[in-house]
C-alpha cells in the first residue's frame, strides 16, 4: 500500500482509543493485517467498494458494540457517542477524510454486546522503476531542519490528534503541553506563567471554542503566535477570529511533516520579527 506512515498511525490511534473506549468493563483489542485479493475484494461485496488488490487492517474491540441507526452516521462530522464536553465527534471524520485521500475505505462491522470491528481497505501498490529512483533521489537530498526547543502549548479535545500532534512535535526537540480545550489551556497557561512560545489550538471544542480561547490569552500574551487547526476551509475559520493577522492555519488531516514544518515556519517568522 501506499500511504502517510503517520496519518495512518493517527488512523489507528484514533480507532484504538474509541475500541478503549467502548470497553468500560475492560476487553481486549485486536489489530490484523492481510493481503485481500481481487477475487476476495469482490466476494466480500461491501457497498462502495471497486474490487481490487487490497490491503486489510483490520482493529477489533470486544466492546458494548453499536445499532446500526449508530452506525450510519458515525464518519459525520461532530456526530458523537461521548458524554457531553468529551469530544466533538471530529475523530471518525478524520479518518473518514485520511482513507478516501489514500484512496482507500472503510467500513464498520459491530454488533451491540459483542463489539466493533473497523477494516479498512487500502490499494495495494506496486511502484514503477520511476518512482523508485524518484525515491532514492529524494532520501540523497539534503534532510530539512525541523527540529526546535521552544515551548508550545497543545489545545485539542480528540485525544487520538493530541496524542499523534504531542507525539510529533517531541519527536523533533519541543517541549509540549497538553490540554482537552479551551478551559483547561488557561489553566495550564497559568501553571506554568504563560511561559510558551506558540500556541496550537483546534478551532471547534466543546464548552470553549479556539476563537474565544484566544480572546483569553491575548489578555496576557498580546504577541504570542498562535496556529489554528480546522476540518474547515481558512476562510471561514477566519471570519471567526478578531485579530487574525497574528494567527497562521493548518488544515485536517495534516502529517508529522506539516504540523513540524508549519510550526518551524512560525517561529522562524517570530524570531526574524523579534530581531528587527
Amino acid at each position: 500500500m501506499r500511504a502517510d506512515v503517520v496519518q495512518l498511525e493517527q488512523v489507528v490511534i484514533n480507532l484504538v482509543v474509541n475500541a478503549r473506549d467502548a470497553m468500560p468493563d475492560g476487553g481486549s483489542i485486536t489489530i490484523r493485517t492481510s493481503n485481500v485479493s481481487r477475487a476476495e475484494a469482490e466476494a466480500m461485496q461491501f457497498d462502495g467498494m471497486v474490487p481490487a488488490d487490497y490491503v486489510l487492517i483490520e482493529v477489533q474491540d470486544t466492546g458494548t458494540g453499536m445499532s446500526q441507526e449508530v452506525l450510519s452516521k458515525i464518519f459525520e462530522p461532530f456526530f458523537t457517542t461521548k458524554e457531553l464536553g468529551k469530544g466533538t465527534g471530529l475523530g471518525l471524520s478524520t479518518v473518514y477524510g485520511i482513507i478516501k485521500q489514500t484512496e482507500g475505505y472503510i467500513y464498520p462491522v459491530s454488533t451491540v454486546g459483542v463489539g466493533t470491528t473497523f477494516k479498512i481497505f487500502l490499494p495495494r501498490y506496486v511502484p514503477s522503476e520511476i518512482e523508485t529512483t524518484a525515491k532514492a533521489t529524494a532520501a540523497a537530498a539534503p534532510v530539512r531542519d525541523l527540529t526546535g526547543q521552544e515551548r508550545i502549548l497543545l489545545v485539542e479535545d480528540e485525544e487520538s490528534v493530541r496524542a499523534f500532534s504531542a507525539r510529533a512535535l517531541r519527536a523533533t526537540g519541543y517541549e509540549v503541553f497538553e490540554a482537552d480545550g479551551g478551559e483547561e489551556a488557561l489553566e495550564v497557561l497559568e501553571d506554568i506563567e504563560y511561559k510558551i512560545d506558540l500556541m496550537i489550538s483546534d478551532v471547534v471544542m466543546p464548552e470553549m471554542d479556539g476563537p474565544t480561547l484566544l480572546k483569553h490569552v491575548r489578555k496576557s500574551m498580546p504577541r504570542l503566535k498562535v496556529i489554528f487547526v480546522s476540518g474547515y476551509a481558512e476562510e471561514s475559520v477566519r471570519r471567526d477570529i478578531e485579530d487574525d493577522q497574528s494567527v497562521e492555519f493548518l488544515p485536517k488531516p495534516y502529517s508529522l511533516d506539516q504540523i513540524n514544518s508549519k510550526v518551524k515556519e512560525v517561529l522562524q517568522k517570530q524570531d526574524e520579527g523579534d530581531s528587527q
